[in-house]
């Protein structure tokens, strides 16, 4: 049986279609894998922030104790008596104004965990959109195959080109 040149057109709108389809399918996939891996890390960021805040809170909070440490030194070397009046003040006003850097270091570190996780949301969402915009692509291509396809049977029925 001879491949007749209509027969021959089919195939090759049919090989085209479905290397298209495929070329979009994996495009799509690469899309949603590189969304993925970059939620991921922006996940991973965000647990990375939170605890080097907390970390960088426990830091300030010993440099405090040291620093009250020091100037209870310097006031028991000057005679000041360290457990009452301005001794006590002092250590007050450095414990309250580390605990208060603390606690602002340890806000920030969670304000930018939530919008690094916000960032992770969003690249997860425009993996899913990347993937269904190549199912929709795909669809689309088979759609329009099988049009071009049956308007050439048609065209070939009646003994025309087209």
């Amino acid at each position: 049986m001879a491949i007749t040149a209509a027969t021959a057109a089919y195939a090759a709108l049919a090989a085209a279609t479905a290397y298209s389809v495929y070329s979009t399918q994996q495009s799509g996939k690469q899309a949603k894998l590189n969304a993925d891996a970059q939620s991921d890390q922006a996940k991973a960021d965000a647990d990375t922030a939170a605890s080097a805040a907390v970390v960088q809170a426990d830091r300030i909070r010993r440099l405090a104790r040291n620093q009250a440490g020091e100037a209870n030194a310097a006031l028991a070397a000057s005679g000041v008596e360290v457990g009452a009046g301005t001794a006590i003040n002092i250590n007050e006003e450095i414990v309250g104004n580390a605990e208060e850097d603390a606690a602002l270091t340890i806000f920030n570190g969670r304000n930018q965990g939530a919008r690094l996780n916000n960032d992770a949301a969003n690249y997860k969402l425009a993996g899913q959109q990347a993937r269904g915009a190549a199912n929709s692509q795909s669809i689309s291509t088979v759609l329009s195959a099988g049009a071009q396809a049956g308007m050439a049977w048609k065209a070939s029925a009646k003994g025309g080109t087209n």
